[in-house]
């Protein structure tokens, strides 16, 4: 999930947020200033509403960050880094650089997302709680409490149903894995309760549609995204079923060749892109070491008139934003960082710092093609 706008760091971990957040952020807050503190509150001013409305709003969103950060956590307490922390038009996402070793690890960093949210509905309903005993208080903002109260409480119990890749969902895999020790089919079967809520909820959302108005749409939307990234999830554990036991070596590109940094898109192309048959190209300075990799779906975006004055380096993602990997990683331990990647690349360094490899996309559907037609070959009887 892309970052469009960066808020810092918390615990070394990158936070930002995407800009279809705002799109979400402006219907909750005309939610609660137009029909819900209105229902509570019927003679305050619009400018009270709004007020109130736009406060909760971000107490919201600060609440679906608690939840993620609470993921963030639990998972570099098990040994597992995380890459960044995004909110975005569906909520916050913690975008993890590997997956649990084992399935305890898989609970506890599954499970303490929902429990962050019932703590602050806990919270935020003790606070109702103090705020209406004491009888000093505004009463619309008690109400924007107890919305936040519901909504938290909501939130965390949504997260736990048993369907990928909601925090139930890895629960729910969690649990087989442990009950039977595999786990690709484990995080299969929760894909495909995945899979079965997104329809039900798109369902839900047009008989809501044609029933009440445009609220349908919403959950129509909803289990679109939870039905596509259930695939997706499936889609990621059968792939690493079939490269179970491969390392890097085994599919990468091995001594690729390098291109000056300064060097312009018009010297690549005329005198370089007819000698190749790849698409990716590191870029290293005039001492030597690398500074970053461009493609050539990069390169093609910039218009004829500025390449011969436009350098490689401008065009290219910086070394601290490509993944990287050793000859002797498991390939889907570097997959799955691959998959964060802007370019899906990775480049392969050897203990020394050298580049010796690179592995892209093709490089590893080649490998796994290969790989189904040799055990096709196994399986054909020899007379």
């Amino acid at each position: 999930m892309e970052q469009n706008i960066r808020l810092g760091r918390i615990a070394g971990i990158p936070v930002g947020i995407n800009w279809s957040i705002l799109v979400i952020f402006w219907l909750i807050a005309w939610e609660l200033a137009d029909l819900v503190l209105p229902g509570y509150n019927p003679h305050e001013s619009i400018t009270i509403y709004w007020a109130t409305g736009i406060f909760a709003t971000v107490l919201f969103f600060a609440s679906l960050f608690l939840h993620e950060v609470a993921h963030a956590v639990v998972a570099k307490r098990n040994g597992i880094g995380v890459r960044r922390i995004t909110l975005w038009l569906f909520g916050g996402v913690s975008e993890l650089e590997s997956e649990a070793l084992t399935p305890g690890a898989d609970f506890r960093i599954a499970v303490v997302g929902p429990l962050a949210s019932f703590a602050l509905a806990g919270i935020f309903g003790a606070l109702v709680f103090v705020l209406a005993k004491s009888g000093r208080h505004q009463e619309i903002f008690v109400n924007a409490l107890g919305w936040l109260a519901w909504i938290n409480l909501l939130l965390g119990a949504f997260n736990l149903i048993p369907a990928a890749p909601l925090d139930g969902g890895r629960v729910f895999r969690s649990a087989l894995w442990k009950h039977n020790g595999d786990r690709v089919r484990a995080a299969a079967a929760a894909a495909h309760t995945g899979q079965a809520f997104g329809y039900v909820l798109v369902v839900l959302g047009i008989l809501e549609f044609f029933a009440v108005g445009l609220i349908g749409l919403w959950y129509v939307f909803l289990g679109w995204f939870l039905l596509s990234a259930a695939r997706s999830e499936e889609s990621a554990a059968v792939m690493r079923s079939s490269l179970s036991g491969v390392h890097v070596r085994d599919i990468m590109t091995s001594d690729p060749i390098t291109f000056a940094s300064e060097m312009t898109i018009a010297e690549l192309l005329d005198n370089q892109l007819h000698h190749c048959r790849f698409g990716s190209y590191p870029l290293v300075a005039p001492d030597g070491h690398l500074e970053g990799l461009t493609t050539m779906s990069r390169i093609r975006h910039i218009p004829a008139l500025r390449r011969p004055t436009t350098r490689l380096i401008e065009t290219a993602c910086p070394l601290s934003g490509v993944p990287v990997g050793k000859p002797d990683e498991p390939i889907p331990d570097l997959l799955q960082r691959m998959q964060t990647s802007p370019d899906g690349r990775a480049l392969v360094l050897d203990n020394a710092g050298h580049l010796v490899g690179i592995v892209s996309p093709s490089d590893v559907a080649r490998f796994v093609q290969l790989s189904m037609m040799r055990s096709q070959a196994r399986t054909i009887p020899r007379n």
